[in-house]
């Protein structure tokens, strides 16, 4: 609560950029109700009161007219402590979503309600009626699922809050899994799969895993030992560290769209429609998985032991087929 008895001139200017829209959705208020939803005193709340009543903005001479400023309903304020405006000037003019801009973001937090922790659920439906209401239109209904999480999310959020590691087992694109111990960082959506941005313990360093490919998730007794926080990471998805293997592609330019998730960086280009590019890897078994996503449009060029391991996995595919 503001603890001085006369507000300072920052909090006046902070709480009537809210106190203005509070009393548009829901007036009449009372004094009492004001004073516990902003934790002022009503004393407070009557300052801010004749504080509107002198404010508004002057008309095109420089001065103000009667129709220039808030207008207050002063009888139900001075007899029964209730505060209603009665007109209110420029919050027309505050750029407002189109039905369109509403429509995605009402569509956006629809999405992520499924994944958010049921104490968060009330902020995002207060969020979707806000929008709903400070658009130039109604939203378009759009009926859109929540997104689905292939793991139990609650044991991520439980870890992040108590700072505590997590374990899984993990499933590489080869199908070789590995117990994993982490710290949980952030979620991030590409596309229709979900990764966990996290600090491996195992690998001392930053790593990205697809959830659909975690099983057996479970809180460990670990205390959090990443040395990088959730607003240190870039939007890089799959972070660099000084053990990765860096591999040299040549690859068509149409490609890059399709990997663009993996953060190639382009070496050098080769003309208008093909480029040579460098991504880093964990390992060497994920060189294979990465060439067979864009078949045909990209080659390995460096080091030796990467184009080895796509030969050697191509011949095996081929034995398999043949077989």
């Amino acid at each position: 609560m503001v603890s001085s008895s006369r507000l300072e001139a920052s909090d006046r200017v902070t709480l009537l950029m809210s106190f203005v829209p509070y009393l548009l959705e829901h007036a009449p208020v009372s004094v009492l109700e004001l004073a516990d939803h902003f934790d002022i005193t009503t004393s407070q709340v009557e300052e801010l009161v004749q504080l509107l009543a002198m404010s508004g903005i002057p008309g095109d001479n420089g001065f103000y007219q009667h129709s220039d400023l808030f207008d207050i309903n002063w009888d139900l304020f001075e007899n029964e402590a209730q505060v209603e405006l009665w007109s209110h000037v420029g919050v027309e003019a505050t750029p407002r979503f189109s039905a369109r801009e509403a429509a995605a973001l009402v569509a956006g937090l629809q999405y992520i309600s499924g994944i958010v922790p049921d104490s968060d659920k009330e902020i995002i439906s207060t969020l979707l009626k806000k929008i709903s209401a400070g658009a130039s239109a109604t939203p378009e209904n759009l009926l859109i699922s929540a997104a689905e999480m292939p793991v139990d999310v609650d044991v991520i959020t439980t870890a992040v809050a108590s700072e505590k590691s997590i374990r899984f087992r993990y499933r590489n694109g080869q199908g070789i899994e590995q117990l994993r111990t982490v710290d949980p960082l952030r979620l991030d959506l590409v596309g229709p799969t979900w990764y966990l941005r996290s600090w491996c313990h195992d690998r001392q360093a930053l790593r990205t895993f697809r959830l659909d490919r975690i099983s057996q998730l479970e809180l460990s007794d670990e205390k959090y030992s990443s040395p990088v926080s959730a607003n240190e990471l870039t939007d890089e998805l799959f972070d660099v560290s000084e053990t990765d293997i860096r591999v040299q592609f040549h690859t068509e330019t149409s490609a890059l769209s399709l990997i663009s998730a993996y953060n190639p960086r382009i070496v050098s280009h080769l003309g208008d429609e093909s480029v040579v590019i460098e991504v880093s890897f964990a390992s060497l078994e994920s060189v294979p998985i990465f060439v067979s996503q864009v078949p045909g449009l990209i080659r390995v060029i460096s080091p030796t032991e990467a184009v080895t391991a796509v030969q050697e996995w191509a011949n095996q595919a081929l034995a398999r087929y043949t077989a």
